[in-house]
């Protein structure tokens, strides 16, 4: 994998496996998410807030909020190369963009993202300005609108019930953020899956879930191929993560 590192802009190539493919042989969205998740954090460590860094302060960065807009699926064996930038704090928010470009330099997604620095003792957000300082932010930001929350669901049906298992958990000792896009993506009727592709997704992490939860999914049809998605605690009702999916 090449990288290319200044102090506003990251790129970082990666080359799609036959594991990182659905059955169609496109790249998963799950596997998109890895790849910025996984760009994010280099380029946070080369500015010196990477997740050693901030453990000696017993913080942690955690993604909050993600959308993805899709222009073009690439296939298994294809390079990517993805660029990132942060373009600043917005209240407890560090924001960070992405643009994924083929081998011919065609832009085949864009995503913008806002995380939250957490406090391991106390489970509270901690101010960026206190991490981050003065740091020099790109000003391009790829949608219009910042991200906001999103709505609850007004009339979710039961879709599944999952457990949570060892796999799932991160070096955050909850579940990973790219597990729920998993089991959405799993609970999607199946003539969704067969006959359309994601066209734009947008998901907010909410609260987190350990080892050994069992979470239920709930799932509400809206118009133009939308479908909305709320992951609840099975016990407790509490919604740990939402997320809308737009289909084309």
């Amino acid at each position: 994998m090449n990288t290319d590192i200044n102090t506003s802009k990251y790129t970082q190539n990666f080359r799609i496996g036959s594991f990182d493919t659905d059955f169609s042989g496109k790249v998963k969205m799950t596997s998109i998410c890895n790849y910025l998740q996984e760009i994010a954090g280099m380029h946070a460590e080369a500015l010196n807030w990477g997740i050693d860094d901030l453990r000696k302060q017993n913080l942690s960065w955690v993604l909050s909020r993600l959308k993805i807009k899709v222009f073009n699926y690439p296939k298994c064996k294809d390079v990517l190369k993805i660029e990132t930038w942060p373009t600043g704090i917005e209240g407890l928010f560090g924001n960070r963009e992405f643009k994924i470009f083929n081998e011919k330099g065609e832009l085949m997604m864009i995503a913008s993202s806002c995380w939250l620095i957490i406090n391991f003792k106390t489970k509270r957000p901690v101010r960026p300005h206190n991490i981050i300082g003065d740091s020099y932010f790109e000003n391009e930001k790829l949608f219009k609108n910042s991200l906001q929350k999103i709505k609850a669901l007004s009339c979710g049906e039961l879709q599944e019930s999952v457990k949570v298992h060892y796999s799932d958990i991160d070096i955050n000792q909850h579940v990973n953020n790219v597990k729920y896009l998993k089991w959405i993506i799993d609970s999607c009727p199946i003539e969704f899956l067969h006959e359309k592709e994601i066209d734009e997704l947008e998901i907010n992490f909410l609260h987190e879930v350990k080892f050994a939860e069992t979470l239920t999914i709930f799932m509400q049809s809206n118009a133009n191929n939308e479908l909305q998605f709320a992951i609840k605690k099975q016990d407790s009702n509490i919604e740990n993560c939402r997320a809308i999916l737009k289909w084309k």
